[in-house]
């Protein structure tokens, strides 16, 4: 822009006023600029999610996703309601493939772009909510019930602050999921209650199946079989046999079970056998394994020996076709008691060894799993706070730059008006000097909030840490239970060894291997494992027990650590499998080499150490 100079003292107020329109349009071209920025950082997204799903070529929904995101990039603008559709078609695809932390990184770059806008429109509101669920759900599926349940509830709350009922009955419903598994039953109940009433209301079936199927499971846990058999009932009646066929089928397993559970077999086996003709017709291959389950089950109770025989046999070839490990193992198990009953032991030892065997194999592959995804989301946390924190520092290195470009205009203008204004000259350096106090002032205090902010981020960051590795400590306690249980399952081998018949020896050295098998399984290397991440935990403990208490067995420093970690005399028994009473007297017996007297706790005086 050019401006004009007249040396006239006429026109001295009209050049105040085109300096102040000046200074408007500089603003005005600099709000453009940071609404410009906004937009770059779904684009950016954009652009990321583009080149996350180039290994999936070979999906036809994934290249047509790929194909409206690069008419998206290209075009460079967009509407809400498209930037949503397309984000959620690559939450789809990930949840489809399996890759559930892909997915939450996706939602949760999502929610951060929304959550920090100063003043979000309505539509956006609704977005936000929108990725709230399916970015809960991605956590439920992952077993992260704790980190779900934030998530519900924000959604939750913005759908009632800003009276947005669209997915009120859907958030309702999987906060009393997430109840459910915290066995918080009650609570569960009555959100599960909220949904039906609002789906009813909406007349919304599909919904109002899942609300009656979930409560159904919630009475059953509670033993009250009538109350679930009612709910189950009805939401097999808003079933369509051709649409839901597989899960209309599946239910119908379900009610055949909860008749079973009743002692009602003729009316079991009437439903069990109505599912499974259709079952086999429509090659539903897991609800039919577990019809067989279901049906062997019935006629066992029944006396039908051959019958229950024969569909566990049916069962167990089904997971084997479909490939299904863990199904497999729980068949394997039940025909181990089935062998068992019938006093055939060689057969019911070969069936509970090979369901052994997969049943350890299943766990350390959902352990790796676990800890696989645990890692890969405490990453993705730490990534999008580091960019959180990026985004802010180059934010405000570009509010310093415009900040700096406004003062140097500001000084040719002050230059401007001294060369036409003389007599205003001393006037408006003084003014020059107060301003420029005040951008450094203002630039300080900047400075400082950043500082307090990055102090508290790192802060945040140590809690995050602390959270995982207390996570890690608890997953090496069910490493040890279950360590623990084979010890048991041990024990009972040496029982059934002194029952066998001396002169069986083949059997006799056969179940000997399969006990040294177990044993080496026993290792007390989980102790130690248990060990490192405790320390990691608490540094210290260890070290100051050992230095103060030298005289401490081994199992008594456990027992330390244990009641560090606050657990209780119930729960240390339900890991080493030992009565409630003899830990109570460790702990009496502890307490005395402690030298801690009666009306001290010694939990507290634990975590002192």
């Amino acid at each position: 822009m050019n401006l004009c100079i007249n040396t006239k003292p006429c026109n001295l107020v009209n050049k105040s006023y085109g300096v102040k329109y000046f200074l408007i349009v500089l603003f005005f071209s600099l709000a453009q600029i940071c609404s410009a920025s906004k937009n770059d950082n779904r684009l950016a997204i954009l652009s990321e999610v583009s080149s996350s799903i180039k290994e999936y070529t070979n999906i036809p929904f994934a290249q047509n996703i790929r194909l409206k995101l690069d008419s998206i990039i290209k075009a460079g603008h967009y509407d809400e309601d498209g930037f949503v559709r397309v984000i959620s078609a690559v939450g789809e695809l990930y949840h489809k493939e399996g890759k559930l932390t892909k997915a939450i990184e996706l939602y949760q770059k999502v929610v951060v772009y929304y959550e920090q806008k100063n003043n979000p429109t309505q539509e956006e509101i609704h977005s936000l909510i929108h990725f709230y669920i399916p970015l809960g759900a991605s956590h439920e599926e992952l077993g992260l019930w704790k980190d779900a349940m934030p998530y519900y509830l924000k959604a939750l709350s913005l759908s009632e602050k800003y009276g947005i009922d669209e997915y009120k009955a859907m958030i309702y419903n999987n906060i009393g999921v997430v109840y459910y598994n915290q066995n918080k039953l009650e609570k569960s109940k009555d959100y599960m209650l909220k949904a039906i009433d609002m789906n009813m209301r909406n007349n919304n079936r599909k919904e109002l199946f899942n609300n009656y199927n979930n409560l159904a499971g919630i009475y059953l846990q509670t033993k009250d079989e009538n109350k679930a058999l009612d709910y189950a009932l009805q939401a097999l009646q808003l079933l369509d046999k051709q649409k839901d066929a597989d899960l209309y089928y599946c239910m119908q397993t379900n009610i055949a079970n909860l008749y079973y559970i009743k002692k009602d077999y003729s009316l079991a086996i009437s439903y069990s056998k109505n599912a499974m003709f259709y079952q086999e017709a429509f090659g539903f291959g897991s609800d039919l394994i577990q019809t067989y389950k279901l049906y062997s089950d019935i006629c066992d109770k029944i006396g039908q020996k051959d019958s229950s025989f024969i569909y566990l046999q049916k069962a167990l070839k089904a997971s084997q076709a479909l490939e299904n490990k863990r199904m497999e193992s729980d068949i394997r198990r039940n025909l181990a008691d089935f062998y068992r009953k019938n006093n055939n032991f060689k057969k019911a030892y070969e069936a509970l060894n090979l369901s052994l065997i997969q049943a350890h194999s299943i766990f350390k592959e959902d352990n790796d799993q676990k800890a696989d995804n645990i890692e890969r989301l405490y990453l993705a946390e730490n990534k999008i706070r580091e960019n959180e924190l990026l985004v802010k520092d180059v934010s405000l290195q570009k509010l310093m730059a415009n900040r700096l470009w406004i003062i140097m205009l500001t000084c040719i203008l002050c230059l401007v008006v001294v060369a036409l204004l003389l007599i205003y000259h001393f006037k408006n350096k003084e003014r020059q000097r107060k301003i420029e106090a005040e951008l450094v002032e203002h630039q300080k205090q900047l400075f400082e909030k950043e500082k307090k902010m990055q102090v508290q981020k790192e802060e945040d960051l140590k809690c995050i840490l602390d959270q995982r590795n207390k996570e890690l400590t608890s997953y090496t306690l069910s490493m040890m239970k279950t360590n623990e249980f084979i010890s048991d399952v041990n024990e009972e081998f040496k029982q059934v060894l002194h029952e066998l018949n001396p002169r069986d020896q083949e059997q006799k050295a056969h179940m000997q291997k399969i006990q040294v098998k177990l044993q080496r399984q026993s290792s007390t290397n989980d102790w130690d494992e248990f060990r490192c991440y405790f320390e990691q935990v608490h540094p210290s403990f260890y070290q100051k027990l050992e230095q103060n208490y030298p005289n401490l067995t081994i199992k008594e420093k456990r027992l330390c650590a244990f009641l560090r970690l606050g657990l209780s005399p119930k729960d240390i028994a339900n890991i080493t499998f030992k009565e409630v009473r003899s830990v109570e007297t460790v702990r009496n017996r502890l307490r005395k080499k402690l030298g801690i007297d009666n009306d001290e706790k010694l939990i507290e005086f634990l975590s002192q150490i």
